[in-house]
């Protein structure tokens, strides 16, 4: 980690010069590359009439690699620069903007998955700076506040791909429109101010208990908590799918396409508004995630299902959006923080690499089954979707469970130490 960095002195606010830097480099990125998730199935599926199980094998392979990737970028950001390694991973984003230029199927689909490789390898070390440039007691407001930005991004993206469809601009040319705000994003990146340090610190141990709002365990309680976070987050992951399902899903039933890329737009809104929202809050991380999280998660594509069984036009699709969108904000901004407090700073990029590449195994799994059981009835894939949802849920809670109960003994052990003679 010689080459790693901690951040220059900042001052005592939440909102210093690098937590701005980093959150408007990642408002740039999703300006950009969520314009070409929003277009991508509406491109696949009716601008190359490709069928549904195209679109997920293609997203599968964008997530199933991301997998490896995230890994890779995590191990990366603990043994080299971390924010080398992010910006590395940031400019090779705009190859699914690139896209636009071909009309072949495949070399679409490999330009957006190498696209999307290069996401999942920065976001473990630009997470991991985050934390390194922010204090304990602001990381959920910190986080909360890099997602909201995050999300106002992909909203802006959606916003002008709705415009330019409008305007009948092919999905090709809106592909590569995106390109500009992901430049844009790396030279928000490269402006972060990072010097080197010469050995890491605990990330838990220096504040006091009460100004963070996760319990201090020891160790060995750390590490089985990560793994169980680990556990759900890849249980997620599988019923994450990804959004041009409801996409399409609207398109269809409304025979609008702007209308289909206006779900994602309300998806992205209600996304940006809980993550500020529940990062400012005083949530205990782990019931957050969830509740908030998981469990309305899955509320939110029950939501969709029966909108779509019912025809019940679209307000009930927009509210499953909203609620999928809460859902996100709230897991995107409990997921890494959790994982701050949990894993020592020496290890924060590569702990950060083990939760991106748990919830993109889980992405991996839950498109190719999205796209399969979607080509046959969409009421089943979004009734997968919500009982996996549960699921990992269900695991956090019982988590919590236990270290309630760890907590607990702990107490009582000390009572009845501190009374013996």
């Amino acid at each position: 980690m010689a080459g790693n960095a901690h951040p220059v002195a900042e001052p005592s606010g939440w909102l210093n010069k690098n937590v701005l830097l980093l959150s408007l480099s990642a408002f740039f990125a999703d300006g950009g590359y969520q314009a070409v998730t929003a277009v991508f199935p509406l491109l696949i599926i009716f601008g190359m009439k490709e069928p549904p199980y195209v679109y997920g094998l293609l997203l599968a392979l964008a997530f199933g690699g991301g997998s490896l990737f995230a890994f890779l970028g995590g191990m990366a950001g603990d043994r080299y620069n971390r924010k080398t390694v992010a910006l590395a991973g940031n400019l090779l984003i705009p190859l699914m903007s690139i896209a636009g230029f071909f009309s072949n199927v495949w070399i679409v689909g490999i330009l957006f998955t190498l696209g999307w490789w290069a996401r999942f390898f920065r976001t473990p070390a630009r997470r991991a700076m985050l934390v390194e440039v922010s204090k304990p007691e602001h990381r959920a407001k910190v986080f909360g506040f890099l997602h909201a930005l995050d999300v106002g991004g992909g909203l802006v993206a959606v916003i002008y791909a709705i415009i330019l469809i409008l305007y009948h601009v092919s999905y090709h040319d809106i592909l590569l429109v995106s390109i500009f705000p992901i430049l844009i994003s790396s030279v928000c990146l490269a402006f972060v101010h990072y010097v080197p340090f010469a050995a890491a610190t605990p990330s838990t141990g220096t504040v006091p208990a009460s100004k963070v709002q996760f319990p201090q365990y020891p160790p060995r309680i750390n590490r089985r908590v990560f793994r169980f976070v680990l556990l759900a987050a890849t249980l997620f992951g599988f019923s994450y799918y990804a959004l041009g399902f409801p996409i399409l899903s609207v398109a269809e039933t409304q025979a609008s396409a702007a209308l289909g890329v206006l779900t994602f737009g309300i998806y992205l809104g209600f996304s940006s508004i809980a993550g500020y929202v529940l990062g400012s809050s005083a949530l205990r991380p782990i019931r957050a995630l969830w509740t908030t999280g998981y469990a309305l998660a899955g509320v939110g594509s029950l939501i969709i299902g029966v909108s779509y069984l019912v025809d019940s036009g679209l307000l009930l699709f927009y509210v499953g959006a909203a609620a999928l969108g809460i859902a996100t904000g709230a897991v995107e901004t409990f997921e890494p923080v959790l994982t701050s407090y949990l894993v020592r700073s020496g290890d924060l990029s590569g702990g950060m690499g083990l939760l991106s590449m748990s919830r993109a195994l889980g992405l991996f799994v839950s498109n190719v089954i999205m796209g399969v059981i979607f080509t046959a009835d969409q009421l089943d894939s979004y009734l997968y979707a919500c009982i996996t949802a549960i699921l990992g849920a269900g695991i956090l809670a019982l988590t919590e469970r236990w270290l309630h109960r760890q907590k607990t003994l702990s107490s009582d052990f000390r009572s009845k130490a501190s009374s013996e003679p």
